[in-house]
């Protein structure tokens, strides 16, 4: 069940497409990456939304938040998506839109091709970051969360990475460095799915209900903390 949309982001398009008119020279670059940079994401949320939706809108198993940013002790966290399974698995999902290939080393290091310069470039990793997001997310429902219990036991969630990339970008993954949460969009889904090919019999048992996943998620909607980009300001 979807129980969060993605927050819309029309205002900082205009007000990015207002400073391109009138800035000049370096700055005029600078908005202008801002904004390709801001498009792409919203392109690559966009996709896996579409994904995700399609699959889980009517599942009695899945609580869904499109969009989620969380602060806490100084830490911040802004979350593509998280879908809350009933047997406690919370699934953080980063996504990546990127133009043309990707290419991860054996120490797993991200590279971006340029298509202008004929080269790989480095880029952060998205992995990592993604593993940045739950360290928050598990402070927040250490510290935030009211857990359900089974038998007078707190039924205490396990975290796991997704980051989802765009269907037509190329990947090229080292032999050496484990990549496997990193998908496309469209195999999201059965990446998810085969997980639980391997959950044990004490994980399927330890099952939490509707209503329990629903609460979860309407606890981490409460905590949402949207932010209001001042670009005028920034550039």
């Amino acid at each position: 069940m979807i129980l969060k949309q993605s927050d819309d982001k029309e205002l900082q398009i205009q007000a990015l497409e207002s400073l391109l008119n009138i800035a000049t020279g370096d700055k005029k670059a600078k908005v202008q990456k801002e904004l390709n940079i801001l498009r792409a994401g919203i392109m690559g949320e966009q996709e896996t939304t579409y994904h995700i939706d399609f699959h889980l809108r009517d599942s009695e198993n899945y609580a869904v938040i499109h969009d989620l940013r969380l602060e806490i002790n100084g830490n911040v966290a802004q979350i593509d998506h998280i879908l809350i399974h009933r047997h406690m698995r919370v699934y953080c999902i980063e996504t990546k839109h990127f133009n043309a290939g990707i290419k991860i080393n054996d120490d797993g290091e991200f590279m971006q091709w340029n298509g202008y310069k004929k080269v790989y470039e480095g880029i952060p990793s998205p992995l990592a970051q993604n593993q940045r997001h739950i360290r928050v997310l598990n402070e927040v429902f250490d510290n935030c969360i009211s857990l359900p219990k089974l038998l007078g036991v707190e039924l205490r969630p396990s975290f796991h990475s997704r980051v989802v990339v765009n269907n037509d970008a190329r990947i090229e993954r080292s032999k050496k460095f484990d990549s496997l949460p990193l998908v496309k969009s469209e195999y999201l889904y059965d990446s998810i799915k085969k997980d639980f090919e391997n959950v044990g019999l004490g994980a399927r048992l330890t099952s939490a209900s509707r209503d329990d996943i629903d609460d979860i998620a309407r606890q981490l909607m409460v905590l949402h903390q949207p932010i209001v980009i001042d670009y005028r300001a920034k550039f």
